[in-house]
């Protein structure tokens, strides 16, 4: 459970705000993401083959051809003039040639240019800096064409290494005027903490070293090293510099290249594609949806809203990647995270858009019914969880919110993506208790809106809000309207915590424009990961007025949905009054192996 540590000393606190231990983001700002501006410029990188027999044989992607294929088709239609448009295919895709082509942007644009890089392919990373090819930490790698897995003293040189070989000629196009977006259908991460959903599809991480650098793909919860509390990661070197990355720094990504594959999840040309670059390209094509319900038509949103609309895209189909953005919250000085999405700019008759302000998307709030997947559950279980209040049952690989498997004596329960949420006894009431409580939940927040503009992330924010044992992170919250801010923390067992606020003085009005850590900024105010472990759902709202309930519920500790504290903000969030915002962050927590204690 996610806990203030005021009062919280009890040990079914998970998570308890004690003293600095800053984590690391993956440096993705190596890798970045994105779309164009005024005049547009963009490089496609598509690697799926090699030049090595044996890493062609046992490592070929066979999504990349028909990724670039679709992106460059996609581009055109968002004002992308062809002859501005430069592809790099396998063969084509050398180290070498990958390096001259992106020192070369800088000549095919100008001041005030955007700028695009786009890669689809394997990537790598290191967590650690005594790792096979002694790798920067907190950076990622791509892997061209030629890249030959037997060249033991040479294989570090042929691999695209962020720090190393992008952060150079990204920060020259930065200092340059040109605004970049880098688009990255790769996995970065050394350690992949949560497994890949669907076992079936291939992954586009390639693990490039000589031992196990942090966690095993195990289920429910992996246990890592006692040593792998990541280090701090570098700043975010770009001021106008996007990443938009297929998955975060502790997850791969899927390839979707088999006919299994495109049965279960439908490509929207039928095409074999990344994963990530199906859902980019239905994003450009106006074919989602933001979390309110609204359609993402082309000039209608921003990278924030694109971010969020393609990483629920992914989720709703069960995929346990999540898609970052960079610059995070924190480090997003001139906002450009609410730029509009290659500035809006589409090209007539593509699709059509609306007069929509873009702002801050709106996050998903209330849902009509909380949809239950249930798999290897036996009858017992099923009537049970069926009788719940504000609970539907879904068969199949149809939608869900929530999956339920029972193995032997205990029962999983998953979030949409797979992310493990609590494993209890089967003769317990403990898994039904949580899906009753994230129904109520789902009942008493207000419809998803989002007149105050919030934003919300954890902070390191390339995690995709993911944290290890010992390792410390914040909340960060942004706002274009003045708001009186609340956490809630719906923890694994069904229990509800006041996060914030916690106190009578963090009773205030935050102002708007810069991002505003929460608890706070001190090193003391860090939130640290302790068991037990699972995954939190924290609600962050945000009231134009002040609610009447926020000073009898300030600082409430552990109480259940049916405590009297629970109807008071039930009622008082149906009674408030001025607009309300709502965010709903899964942080999900996972146990570091041998560790009892994470210090004084």
């Amino acid at each position: 459970m996610v806990a203030r540590p005021e009062g919280m000393r009890e040990a079914s606190t998970v998570i308890q705000r004690k003293f600095p231990l800053v984590s690391i983001m993956l440096f993705c700002g190596v890798l970045a993401c994105g779309s164009a501006w005024p005049r547009n410029v963009a490089l496609l990188i598509g690697v799926g083959r090699f030049s090595d027999p044996g890493m062609d044989l046992n490592n070929r992607l066979l999504g990349t051809d028909p990724d670039l294929d679709a992106m460059q088709e996609a581009l055109i239609g968002w004002q992308f003039d062809l002859k501005d448009i430069k592809v790099l295919r396998n063969r084509d895709a050398t180290h070498d040639q990958i390096l001259a082509q992106i020192a070369a942007l800088e000549q095919r644009s100008v001041p005030g240019d955007t700028v695009l890089l786009y890669y689809s392919g394997h990537g790598t990373s290191a967590n650690d800096e005594d790792n096979m090819f002694d790798l920067p930490y907190a950076t990622g790698a791509w892997v061209p064409y030629d890249f030959d897995p037997n060249d033991f003293d040479n294989r570090k040189s042929k691999l695209i290494i962020g720090r190393r070989d992008l952060v150079g000629p990204l920060s020259e196009l930065d200092k340059g005027g040109r605004f970049v977006v880098v688009i990255s259908d790769s996995c970065f991460s050394g350690q992949v903490v949560r497994s890949f959903g669907a076992g079936h599809s291939h992954t586009r991480y390639l693990p490039l070293k000589s031992r196990d650098l942090g966690v095993a793909a195990a289920s429910p919860a992996p246990a890592v090293a006692a040593s792998s509390v990541r280090p701090p990661p570098p700043p975010y070197p770009y001021v106008h510099v996007v990443l938009l990355s297929a998955a975060s720094d502790s997850e791969s990504g899927a390839d979707l290249s088999t006919q299994r594959d495109l049965e279960i999840f439908p490509t929207l040309d039928g095409k074999f594609h990344g994963a990530f670059t199906d859902a980019v390209l239905r994003l450009m094509g106006g074919q989602l949806t933001q979390a309110g319900g609204g359609p993402m038509l082309p000039g209608t949103f921003t990278y924030s809203q694109g971010k969020e609309a393609v990483r629920g895209f992914l989720e709703s189909r069960h995929l346990a990647q999540h898609p970052q953005l960079l610059p995070a919250l924190a480090e997003d000085k001139e906002d450009v995270g609410a730029l509009p999405f290659l500035k809006g700019t589409p090209a007539p008759g593509a699709v059509a858009a609306t007069s929509a302000t873009p702002g801050a998307l709106p996050a998903a709030a209330g849902r009509a019914t909380l949809r239950v997947r249930l798999e290897s559950a036996p009858a017992g279980l099923k009537s049970a969880i069926a009788a719940l209040a504000g609970v539907t049952v879904v068969d199949g690989e149809s939608p869900s919110d929530l999956i339920v498997r029972q193995h032997d004596a205990q029962i999983d329960v998953l979030g949409a993506a797979g992310d493990p949420i609590l494993t209890a006894a089967a003769s317990g009431p403990t898994s039904t208790k949580r899906i009753s409580a994230q129904a109520w939940l789902d009942r008493a927040l207000p419809r998803a809106t989002d007149r105050v503009g919030l934003r919300a992330e954890t902070d390191p924010g390339s995690r995709g809000s993911t944290f290890v044992q010992c390792e410390s992170f914040v909340f960060e919250v942004r706002l274009e309207k003045p708001a009186y801010v609340m956490l809630l923390d719906l923890d694994p067992q069904g229990g509800l915590t006041v996060l914030y606020p916690a106190r009578a003085s963090e009773r205030k009005l935050i102002a708007s424009g810069a991002p505003q850590a929460i608890p706070g900024s001190r090193p003391q105010d860090r939130i640290v990961v302790t068991p037990p472990f699972g995954t939190d759902e924290v609600t962050v709202l945000a009231f134009e007025q002040p609610p009447n309930f926020l000073v009898e519920l300030t600082g409430s500790q552990r109480f259940e949905t049916s405590d009297g504290r629970a109807e008071l903000l039930a009622r008082g969030l149906a009674q408030s009054v001025g607009a309300v915002s709502v965010q709903r962050l899964d942080v999900h927590t996972y146990a570091g192996h041998g560790k009892t204690s994470c210090g004084a």
